[in-house]
């Protein structure tokens, strides 16, 4: 303990709340308050023992023996180095003193900043964090302002990939263009009133629209993102991520375009399964090619019909060459077609029933409605071509014979 100091004096360093010591020029420790000891976690007897450059890591020692040397010739000693305590914590604190050069001591009151200096630390490494989260994302993060300009407070790095131009010449002073200059102008009104939408309903947004990069062709991206709002509710700010899906998009158009290709294939496929023909005026025939389910016999009896009104046809042939099996479902479907015919003033006929197909016909008790049949189809054209017009020409249209 001192002997320069009064006893007021002695009570007040004690009981300060403040680490405090005393050092000589050489840097052993005089004394030590409570509160010192307490940081340092070693008694004032084993501060003075150790002096005060072994409080601090070797690294720091150098540093901290400058401080005591430059101290000697000034009024004052300042510097900020950590305590290192005998379990190998370390202590921030900020060692601020002053010189008294007749008693070759500094007075000091350490600090304690750990708290703080933990804090920086941490802030330090979520900022590396984000950084380097940032630096790998395959897209832009941003932060704008809601304006026509959409003018960027921030960008990540990979705005480069989205559109080609580097952070620094999409934000302050140094920005080149806004990012609304790279908007197609098609897309522009669409990506505004979206988002303006969306932050008036106080909703993410999410939407795809095309862009103008620095160099190359016309890229698409997809840009999620929601309004930034205040404590009493305004808007701030935009944030959100955009990256380039033109990769997607082209794919997306492709398999669109290849869809396209296979609706006109069918739609192709379902006419030649469906094979009208106008052999001359008041003729039509049908050969019926492949299986004759629900779906192609409601298909073929639509276009026949259609087909009998435009033509005004008086003879419609059903020619079943090429067909070798029949059941009763398809035999149902063979006598609805020739009743529907009849019914629109036309007189349905059968070519090419194959012996198979007869004794099916004939087994299932098939009511072809008086339906002429023919061995093939040749036969049943030349008995058209017997038939007056005339005769045809005596039924009304749309009504049955009966009601002649």
């Amino acid at each position: 303990m001192t002997t320069h100091r009064d006893p007021s004096a002695e009570r007040f360093f004690r009981f300060q709340s403040a680490p405090c010591l005393e050092v000589d020029f050489d840097g052993g420790i005089v004394c030590a308050n409570p509160a010192f000891c307490q940081v340092a976690g070693r008694s004032e007897d084993e501060l003075q023992a150790a002096g005060l450059v072994a409080l601090f890591a070797p690294d720091a020692r150098a540093e901290a023996s400058a401080a005591l040397v430059r101290g000697t010739t000034r009024d004052v000693v300042s510097f900020d180095l950590p305590l290192v305590r005998p379990d190998s914590e370390l202590r921030w604190l900020e060692w601020r003193g002053v010189s008294f050069a007749e008693h070759r001591l500094f007075r000091i009151v350490a600090h304690d900043v750990t708290a703080l200096w933990r804090a920086e630390a941490e802030a330090r490494e979520r900022e590396r964090f984000l950084g380097t989260l940032l630096g790998n994302l395959q897209g832009m993060v941003y932060r704008c302002s809601n304006d026509e300009r959409y003018t960027m407070e921030f960008v990540s790095a990979g705005c480069e990939l989205v559109c080609g131009y580097k952070a620094d010449e999409m934000v302050g002073e140094g920005a080149v263009l806004s990012f609304a200059d790279l908007v197609h102008p098609e897309d522009a009104a669409r990506v505004w009133d979206e988002i303006q939408a969306a932050v008036a309903a106080r909703i993410p947004y999410s939407l795809k629209y095309r862009v103008f990069p620095k160099f190359g062709e016309l890229r698409w991206v997809e840009e999620r993102g929601r309004g930034v709002f205040d404590a009493p509710g305004a808007l701030v700010a935009l944030e959100g991520f955009i990256t380039d899906v033109t990769a997607r998009m082209t794919a997306k158009q492709e398999i669109e375009e290849k869809l396209r290709v296979i609706a006109e294939q069918k739609e192709q496929i379902q006419h030649l399964s469906l094979p009208i023909i106008e052999v001359w005026d008041g003729v039509i025939t049908l050969p019926v090619v492949g299986v004759l389910d629900d779906q192609r016999a409601e298909r073929i009896m639509q276009g026949l019909l259609d087909t009998v009104v435009r033509t005004q046809s008086q003879h419609v042939i059903i020619d079943l060459t090429a067909v070798e099996e029949v059941d009763g479902a398809v035999a149902e479907h063979i006598v609805r077609i020739l009743r529907a015919v009849q019914l629109l003033g036309a007189e349905g006929a059968l070519s090419g029933i194959q012996p198979k197909v007869a004794q099916a016909l004939v087994s299932l008790s098939a009511d072809l409605g008086g339906a002429r049949t023919w061995p093939d189809l040749r036969a049943a054209l030349r008995a058209c071509m017997r038939v007056p017009a005339r005769k045809a020409a005596a039924r009304p249209r749309g009504r049955s014979e009966g009601n002649a």
